[in-house]
């Protein structure tokens, strides 16, 4: 007992070490290297940017996690007003982007999002937010349309992009949130059991254990993982749920008066190039499956052309993307303003 209690005082002691040594290289390969276009000073920056806070979510009532308000030189976020786009101050018309962690730019600079590239494109009459969050999917996105509806946004043209993330039912960390939950509403007695559980799992000698043999940083949620996608529990196909989605979001966008668009965006596995180093052979077979599935439904524009013609790597890393491909998907999106 006493050489375990020991252990987790190193673990606490020298994790802040080796993070903080960590912070000063990056991790990006040649070909991102290549793709970013950035000093070695500002490619730490933006790695450091972009995953010291990843999976240091905060709760938001009826949509389950969101990002973390994030100031930097190339990563800046606001719950208010999504990723940073340099916007004009006054606008005849507000145009809002949904969707995952590829609608949010993962990987790549505020300058090099969706959002910024359309806006760049628009010009001063039209102000772009960007509300791309990690792991979203239609049903998230739809519910955080909502809110921003009740809270009385002014939102003209509305664009969804989904696909990567879209799975059966629940959010991310929706386990974690239930089992917090959960110890509040227990027996005063049987709390014990739930928060010494918890203890258990947040002790630093299991957490660093998981920082080392976690063998899928996409699965936070055995029975939810996005790529998984053969049934779901309501026995419902997950192209059907997909339907479903999309047409209760339209029906929001036409009593509200708004021009929504709901995009099925080009897929890693399925569109444009790829390479091994950045996306293993079983996720793409998983990828390819998960996009035959979600083309079966109907009421969406499907943009994976968009990277048929790719010359250079149309992702950044396994699934976000590269900034070309970016620049590329908002000239999708422009003409459909036009």
């Amino acid at each position: 007992m006493l050489l375990f209690f020991l252990l987790n005082i190193l673990i606490v002691l020298t994790w802040p070490i080796y993070s903080k040594i960590n912070s000063k290289k990056h991790s990006y390969i040649n070909e991102q290297i290549e793709l970013l276009n950035l000093s070695n000073e500002d490619l730490i920056i933006l790695n450091n940017e972009t995953w010291k806070n990843y999976d240091k979510f905060r709760f938001v009532p009826f949509i389950g996690h969101s990002e973390t308000n994030r100031v930097g030189k190339f990563v800046n976020f606001s719950e208010l007003d999504g990723r940073k786009v340099n916007r004009p101050q006054n606008c005849n018309k507000n145009i809002y982007l949904y969707g995952g962690s590829t609608t949010f730019g993962y990987n790549v600079t505020d300058a090099q999002t969706i959002g910024q590239y359309l806006q760049d494109l628009l010009g001063d009459s039209y102000c772009v937010f960007n509300h791309g969050r990690a792991y979203y999917y239609s049903k998230q996105e739809n519910n955080l349309f909502i809110n921003h509806l009740e809270t009385e946004k002014k939102i003209d043209t509305a664009f969804f992009l989904d696909g990567i993330n879209e799975r059966c039912g629940g959010y991310e960390y929706m386990n974690q949130i239930n089992n917090s939950f959960t110890l509040y509403v227990e027996r005063p007695y049987l709390m014990w059991k739930i928060s010494f559980k918890n203890f258990i799992l947040t002790l630093p000698v299991v957490q660093f254990s998981n920082s080392l043999f976690s063998s899928n940083g996409w699965i936070h949620d055995n029975n939810n993982n996005i790529l998984q996608v053969d049934t779901c529990a309501t026995k419902k196909s997950l192209g059907k749920l997909y339907e479903s989605r999309i047409l209760v979001r339209d029906s929001i966008c036409k009593k509200f008066d708004i021009e929504c668009y709901s995009i099925l965006q080009p897929m890693a596995g399925n569109h444009g190039i790829q390479i091994e180093k950045l996306l293993s052979k079983d996720k793409e077979k998983k990828l390819k499956k998960k996009y035959k599935i979600l083309s079966s439904a109907t009421g969406f524009i499907d943009l994976g052309f968009v990277l048929d013609n790719d010359k250079s790597l149309s992702y950044i890393d396994g699934v976000h993307y590269s900034p070309i491909s970016n620049k590329k998907i908002a000239s999708e999106l422009y003409k459909y303003l036009n």
